[in-house]
């Protein structure tokens, strides 16, 4: 059995959608939707919780785009 991952844009779903519930019985054996927020490893998780607490206050300060000049 093999396994398949594919990434559907929102607007193109249910036609792909369509197409799988419309394959011959027994092709797919199961069909799963899930929304496309990335996982983050836990070791990644780490990195990022370690690189912020290095951080000073001021450089964790979001800027707006007002604010900076190019």
């Amino acid at each position: 059995m093999k396994t398949v991952e594919l990434k559907i844009d929102d607007n193109s779903f249910d036609i792909f959608r369509t197409l799988i519930e419309n394959l011959k019985d027994g092709i797919v054996k199961s069909f799963e939707v899930k929304e496309s927020i990335e996982e983050v490893s836990d070791q990644e998780q780490k990195y990022y919780e370690k690189l912020l607490s290095n951080m000073s206050e001021e450089d964790r300060e979001v800027s707006s785009r007002e604010s900076i000049e190019i």
